[in-house]
């Protein structure tokens, strides 16, 4: 390990000191964890068996689904009176389907995620459901392809909030996806390392061997292409001509923001581009949990949107609030606006959109008190002997699945809707409208996921 990245690096499980063992494996000083390194990238993730797992099943569920759109393609492009147009169209798709998919499975063969770790245990870490092999792929293409606007529209707000930096200031990049910002923030050479940690092993190996000059090929497929020789675009990802090397240390990492595998107060600058409002914590423990990775006096810059979906309506906070809640933590506000911004404005595609973010600079008083590990899942989960609480909520869900289950056993090829109001309003005494809005819905959700 780069000598400035071996003072900082924790073990995510029980926070003592790593050693690199040997050039593809780090070990835990005392609890023997080992975690793997892959092509210089060091796996993380404080349940590795398990995020391992779950990767492998999104790759496998990646793979599906380029097999279905594959077979939907080859389907439609055989359909009878067919424009020629439309069949070029649905030809270039199918072979570039074909394309990506050899390309990312491609750039995520060093990782060797095989389809016999998916499933198993309940793993103690969670990769959210909404995170996929593919989630911000697009993203690769504006930082390192037709993107030069936007990365020097965000660099442009970003650099009157950087301030100053002291002799072996280190910064890091939290959510840093695809690499630009990282990429950028270490080409100025103030930093002694900037460290980009995130979740997505594509984006992350992407970004790293990008940053270290290397381009890749892969194929851009817009959601809304703006003609025929749009739908699927073969790209070069690369550094820009000027500067394929950063000036200061830059090092990727896999692992997850909320079982940091960092010592406390290890940084002078804190960066959460796009990522507060998707973590499954409220934004006043995120506070204080990333606010112990800084050394007083540092300074975290932030932004993105405030969309908070993954958390309850007490902690979709508003920007007053944002402000309050990083008072609270020991940060002081230095700066906080709304700020407009484009967004993957690819110029293959028909999509122009403009994104509201909240952007804030705070420069942390002290280190708060030493946050709790974050549990994903509650103990009855992760320990199998433990009892099953019998919740409102699981009897909600029984009582619901009970009234399906007895909608399919009425499905025989010849009863109606109708039909099935008279036998279930009285089989369960319910009124027929109210039986039949029930009976609607179950098969609205089906054919809306069909």
């Amino acid at each position: 390990m780069h000598t400035d990245l071996r003072e900082i690096i924790r073990c995510p499980a029980c926070h003592a000191r790593l050693v690199a063992a040997a050039p593809e494996r780090l070990e835990c000083s005392e609890c023997e964890a080992v975690y793997p390194v892959y092509d210089g990238t060091p796996w993380l993730y404080r349940d590795v068996a398990g995020s391992r797992a779950q990767w492998a099943a999104k790759l496998q569920q990646f793979r599906t689904e380029l097999l279905e759109d594959h077979v939907e393609l080859e389907a439609a492009g055989h359909a009878e009176g067919l424009l020629p147009a439309t069949r070029d169209r649905l030809a270039r798709q199918k072979a570039g389907l074909v394309r990506l998919g050899e390309q990312v499975f491609g750039l995520l063969e060093c990782f060797a995620l095989a389809h016999s770790e998916a499933g198993g245990a309940l793993p103690r870490e969670r990769i959210p459901s909404q995170q996929h092999v593919s989630s911000y792929l697009e993203t690769v293409f504006r930082d390192w392809c037709w993107g030069d606007e936007e990365v020097r529209e965000t660099l442009a707000k970003l650099e009157p909030l950087l301030g100053t930096s002291g002799e072996g200031a280190r910064a890091l990049v939290l959510g840093g996806g695809g690499g630009r910002l990282s990429f950028e923030l270490a080409r100025r050479g103030k930093y002694s390392s900037v460290v980009q940690l995130d979740l997505n092993p594509l984006l992350t190996r992407i970004g790293q061997r990008v940053a270290r000059g290397e381009t890749i090929e892969l194929t851009e497929i817009p959601r809304f292409p703006l003609g025929i020789e749009h739908v699927a675009v073969d790209q070069r990802l690369r550094a820009p001509a000027a500067s394929d090397v950063a000036a200061s240390p830059l090092h990727f990492l896999l692992g997850d923001a909320l079982a940091s595998p960092f010592a406390r107060e290890s940084f002078d600058l804190l960066l959460t581009p796009w990522l507060i409002d998707i973590l499954p914590e409220s934004f006043r423990r995120v506070a204080r949990r990333l606010g112990g990775l800084l050394v007083a006096g540092g300074r975290w810059i932030s932004f993105g949107p405030l969309s908070f979906e993954s958390v309850g309506p007490e902690d979709r906070l508003t920007p007053e609030e944002m402000n309050e809640a990083l008072e609270e933590a020991g940060f002081e506000v230095e700066h906080a606006a709304l700020e407009r911004v484009s967004y993957l404005h690819t110029p293959h595609g028909m999509a122009r959109r403009g994104e509201e973010i909240f952007v804030f600079s705070a420069t942390l008083r002290e280190p708060p008190p030493i946050e709790d590990d974050f549990a994903f899942y509650p103990e009855w989960m992760t320990d199998g002997t433990q009892a099953i609480p019998n919740s409102p909520a699981f009897e909600q869900m029984r009582a619901e699945r009970t009234f399906d289950v007895e909608i399919l056993k009425c499905i025989d090829g010849r009863a109606s809707i109708e039909d099935l109001v008279v036998t279930l309003s009285s089989r369960f005494g319910l009124e027929p409208d109210r039986c039949r809005n029930i009976i609607n819905r179950f098969f609205t959700r089906s054919v809306d996921g069909s």
